[in-house]
């Protein structure tokens, strides 16, 4: 039988579209926003722990793509992950606390025009197998994390981090 735990003052919006498999563990305060084309997919024991926000849709008239997650996941305390790209993260993955995905960037190319009204971008972020993503790391659009790679604490990831390499920085070297 699948164990689920499911902390105090877990918010779950549009909960007909998130699919975890067994062993899921939502700690206090986590928020899931899960409407967007493909909703939340989970596999066997993940771990999202307190505080944690993973928001598929910022507009209504324009939702997310959806969020898979692998199994053998923990994402640490005060995570935000958004979805407007399709996120997806890999097996055996850890995050450390405070660390952020954005997988959108808005044009801002035309100066006689609002930022806001020149549309955006939405490429996707991957984080393959085997990936441990130390605190406070902000993980960009874009972005593809190769399997078995280090991401140091505070780093800015900008680029491609091939596969089982260590960076760290603002950009990520």
């Amino acid at each position: 039988h699948p164990i689920k735990f499911i902390g105090k003052r877990v918010k779950i919006k549009f909960g007909h579209k998130v699919k975890f498999g067994n062993n899921l563990f939502l700690g206090d305060n986590v928020c899931l926003i899960a409407l967007s084309k493909n909703g939340i997919k989970g596999g066997n024991n993940v771990t999202i722990r307190r505080g944690t926000t993973i928001d598929c849709t910022g507009v209504y008239t324009n939702i997310g793509e959806g969020l898979v997650i692998g199994n053998n996941v923990g994402i640490s305390d005060n995570c935000y992950i958004q979805v407007r790209g399709k996120v997806v993260i890999g097996d055996d993955v850890i995050f450390g606390p405070n660390t952020c995905i954005f997988s959108e960037n808005h044009n801002f190319h035309n100066k006689n025009i609002l930022i806001r009204k020149q549309g955006v971008v939405r490429k996707g972020v991957v984080i393959e197998n085997n990936v441990w993503i130390g605190a406070g790391v902000i993980i960009l659009d874009g972005v593809r994390i190769g399997q078995g790679s280090v991401i140091s604490a505070g780093s800015v990831v900008n680029k491609n981090v091939n596969n089982n390499t260590i960076v760290g920085g603002v950009p990520a070297k």
